[in-house]
């Protein structure tokens, strides 16, 4: 992309005329001009150096780096992107990754006698140079003051400083030594003896710089705890761990003062943004001025009703992509020209190849808009989009998106990556029942490393929004083609398969390059009975926004046809792209601000709800959870349980193959047990959950902003966790699984707990059915309904029932079975025994009536025999910590 538009040209008149000596009757020569000793030494200093002229100009060797620094760019800001252009360990540090406290970081260069200081101005912090409160910021929010750098020579004529900035490319300003050594674990330092200049070039956008560093550990790399926890190999792509090298581009250019105009942000519409305190702003209850993130798009002809940009988007592809794959990734970009077209661009987005052989062409240089694949260890994300964006007005430079080729051999392979655990031991999951976040129990460690990974590059400075849309697409798509493989009509190729997940994947992350953040409310504009409708999804998408975590189209993939992925963008897209692209007649930024209103105020329309990663924290809201669907979630997480257990079904019967392992069953079945995991997570949301909205008063179909789900759905989904999860039929598995439970024979051994795994799985869905903050919002729900409410005695006695369920049979008790009566009888006897500063008084007061419905029913089984040795000593054991709760208690009980 052009960034910017400078061309320097260096006056070179030396003065006003020539000095003439005149000697009386005796014509003679004049005398020659004596060359000034500054510019002969500044010539001298750069005689033997290579020369790169671009917006800066630079001077260099193999060692050095010197700016040639016109004084009147002395203040002007200049921004620098310094990228990864090859990668140090694929799985953290790849191609492509930004470098620095921003993805673009802006300096200016100030003169103090002999030297250059580096000055980042306080982007966070705005004021007019006329506000009456100008002091007293101007006291509160200095600059950084960076690096100095001591002037070599100077160019008196033509006003030129000589600096040494080499170590501005080392890489301490951007704290690149300290993200080697945290990433890869180790004491890594830079090698300056084998870090050189690979090569410098300049154009009219950027001066690009190459720098080939090397950082070295006489002990190597320690074990990469952060990968173990991810599931990802404990490899990097180094030779020997003791040598890490690398190469970082630079791109740097002089900050443009272009026409661009930067563009209000709205809460009821999710767009990246910029945001500083903002002086003008001192007397408002909000201080922060909110930018959007988007490119400068403008019409040709802007009186034109359709017209071409004057700069389109263009979108390179890069060589590392292989054929079979670029058509399909170029469609899932090309998609968002919809949105652009309703607003009268033509071609908005395209799609190009590299060029070939071309030797300025690098995957890293700012100039370009490249897609690119990557090959190596696993990486913790399936695919990854990278933002460059101006951070004063909220203008994208530039972005690229990179793609985990893992994601593809992984699809082809039919491999899963096995998951041998589950977060949170028993007791660590007891500790929730009482208070809490109950969502926490469904966080796997892979979840867990996720976000230990964001927190460490956000010390890096590193402005990355957590996307895991590829990855747990990618998995959960193999185990949908497994569903598929069970129909033996399937017309679909897996390459096909695979080809229209890629499609879907870019264009999500495509998305986020127009400067949209995630909505986890698209998902729920149509029905499931909709879904399975192929025309409709053909024309609106199998959800309203393709920045969902939509899940495949479970719906589509039982009945063998269908759009098992959105085939286009969504309503919420389209009128996103619209708030923030649409030409506006309004001259300045404030100018906008009442059409922008006016577009935002189309909140409450069907297809516009909107709600991101900040409301899908919470465990309340079925509606801004990730990788459901649909306007009822809880029937299509029970669609999706169906082809979960067809999957199932379909690898206990046909893996493995003659000669291949049993590993690959054991991986298939931990990953259905991640899969139902993951939709026992949506769907206890639905019990005692809260609806949220972002509209206005007075949107265009406003709805209330916070109100509670349905009675009839809490019990919807309340029975599909106990059918599924805790009844006597539950995860019942023949001796030909559990004999050949087994993994890779080539990885670390492995004792196959599966009954413990599966005991703790059963347990955490036991558990968040009972936590504190779920049934105190069955409480706060039960307020506010003036019809029939969920109550809070009824959802106790559902689950008793259902962890008693095969009392009336006279049979042994399973050991799954006892485990799971075991862990409800010491819960609510946990609750009941609770202070009123601990848990609400009417979850004690029930919880307390249903230990005594307990020993009931565990006195009328044992009254009826059928009983063996460890079913009789499981009943007493349950029956005498009831009767030690009631002498602790007495009277709480009666």
């Amino acid at each position: 992309m052009l960034i910017i538009q400078l061309k320097h040209v260096f006056t070179l008149a030396l003065g006003a005329s020539l000095l003439t000596i005149s000697v009386a009757q005796t014509p003679a020569a004049a005398a020659p001009h004596a060359k000034d000793p500054k510019i002969e030494a500044y010539e001298a200093a750069v005689k033997d150096l290579k020369k790169t002229d671009g917006p800066l100009t630079l001077y260099w060797s193999k060692r050095q780096v010197f700016l040639e620094l016109p004084e009147s760019k002395l203040g002007q800001l200049f921004q620098i992107q310094a990228s990864f252009a090859t990668a140090l360990d694929s799985a953290f540090l790849h191609a492509g990754m930004p470098v620095g406290s921003q993805a673009v970081d802006t300096f200016k260069f100030e003169r103090h006698d002999d030297a250059v200081w580096l000055v980042q101005p306080n982007m966070a912090h705005r004021w007019d140079a006329t506000d009456p409160f100008l002091v007293g910021t101007q006291r509160s929010f200095p600059e950084a003051i960076l690096s100095s750098f001591r002037i070599e020579q100077q160019y008196p004529t033509k006003k030129l400083l000589l600096i040494n900035v080499t170590n501005l490319f080392h890489g301490d300003l951007f704290r690149l030594p300290e993200m080697v050594a945290q990433m890869l674990g180790g004491a890594y330092m830079l090698d300056r003896e084998k870090t050189i200049v690979d090569h410098a070039k300049g154009f009219a956008e950027n001066t690009v710089l190459t720098m080939r560093m090397h950082f070295m550990s006489m002990r190597g790399a320690e074990p990469n705890l952060l990968a173990q926890l991810l599931g990802l190999p404990d490899y990097g792509t180094l030779e020997d761990s003791r040598s890490a090298p690398v190469s970082i581009d630079y791109n740097i250019w002089f900050r443009n003062e272009s026409e661009f105009r930067p563009r209000l942000a709205d809460p009821r519409i999710g767009f990246f943004t910029e945001d500083f305190f903002s002086l003008d702003r001192f007397l408002n209850p909000d201080r922060t001025q909110r930018y959007i993130n988007r490119w400068d798009v403008e019409k040709k002809d802007a009186a034109a009703l359709v017209s071409e940009p004057v700069k389109a988007i263009v979108w390179t592809l890069d060589p590392s992509i292989p054929a079979a794959y670029r058509e399909c990734i170029k469609e899932g970009v090309l998609r968002w020209n919809v949105a652009f077209d309703r607003l009268g661009f033509k071609n908005a987005i395209q799609v190009v190849d590299a060029p070939a052989n071309d030797p300025d062409y690098d995957h890293a240089d700012g100039r370009r808009n490249v897609i690119r694949m990557m090959v190596g260890a696993a990486a913790p994300f399936g695919a990854i989009s990278l933002l460059r964006t101006d951070p004063i007005s909220g203008r994208i430079l530039n972005a690229s998106i990179t793609i985990d080729a893992n994601v593809i051999r992984d699809m082809m392979q039919e491999h899963m990556r096995a998951q041998a655990s589950f977060a949170g031991s028993r007791a660590e999951n007891a500790k929730l029942l009482l208070s809490g976040n109950a969502d926490r129990m469904f966080y796997t460690k892979e979840e867990q490393a996720n976000s230990e990974f964001v927190s460490r590059m956000k010390k890096f400075g590193w402005s990355l929004e957590p996307c895991m849309n590829a990855n747990e697409l990618a998995e959960a798509s193999t185990l949908a083609w497994q569903s598929l493989a069970a129909i033996p009509t399937i017309h679909l190729s897996k390459e096909e398969f695979t080809k229209r997940f890629l499609a879907d994947m870019v264009c999500h992350e495509l998305g986020h390059c127009l400067g949209l953040r995630h909505n986890f409310a698209g998902s729920t504009e149509l029905s499931t009975a909709e879904l399975a409708n192929d025309t409709l999804t053909t024309k609106k998408g199998i959800s309203a926004s393709v920045m969902d975590y939509t899940p495949i189209n479970s719906v589509a993939v039982l009945k063998g046809a269908g759009n098992f992925y959105s085939p286009t963008i969504g309503a919420y897209d389209t009128w996103a792209i619209e708030y923030g692209y649409k030409p506006m007649t309004a001259t300045t930024t404030l100018g906008e601000k009442p059409e922008l209103a006016r577009i935002a105020a189309q909140s409450g329309m069907p297809g516009h709800a909107y709600l991101t990663d900040d409301d899908s924290s919470g465990d309340w809201n079925p509606y801004a959870a990730k990788f459901d669907c649909a306007s009822d979630p809880v029937t299509f997480s029970m669609r999706t349980l169906a082809m979960i257990k067809r999957a199932e079904l379909y690898a206990l019967v046909n893996l493995p193959k003659a000669g291949e392992s049993y590993s690959k069953r054991t991986a298939a079945l931990l990953s259905v047990f991640s899969r139902m995991n993951r939709e026992n997570r949506n769907i206890i949301r639905s019990i005692g959950g809260v609806v949220n909205t972002r509209n206005f008063k007075g949107d265009l179909g406003e709805k209330p902003t916070a109100y509670p789900v349905p009675a009839q759905i809490q019990r919807q989904a309340r029975d599909v966790i106990l059918q599924t999860y805790l009844s006597p039929t539950s995860f019942n598995y023949s001796p030909d699984v559990t004999t050949h439970f087994s993994m890779d024979e080539n990885g670390q051994p492995w004792n196959a707990p599966l009954v413990e795994m599966i005991g703790t799985f059963q347990q955490r869905a036991l558990i968040s059915l009972m936590s504190g903050n779920l049934v105190v919002r069955i409480i706060e729900n039960q307020a506010k309904f003036r019809q029939e409410p969920y109550t809070l005695s009824e959802h106790y006695r559902a689950i008793s029932d259902s962890v008693f369920a095969e009392f009336p049979a006279k049979k042994p008790i399973s050991k799954l079975r006892r485990d799971v009566q075991k862990s409800f009888v010491d819960a609510i006897i946990s609750q009941a025994s609770a202070s009123p500063s601990q848990i609400d008084n009417d979850v004690r007061l029930v919880t307390a009536n249903e230990v005594l419905h307990a020993l009931n029913v565990i006195k009328s089984r044992q009254s009826r025999g059928g009983l063996d040795e460890i079913t009789k000593l499981h009943l007493q054991d349950l029956q005498d910590s009831i009767v030690r709760f009631e002498r602790r208690n007495a009277g709480l009980t009666r």
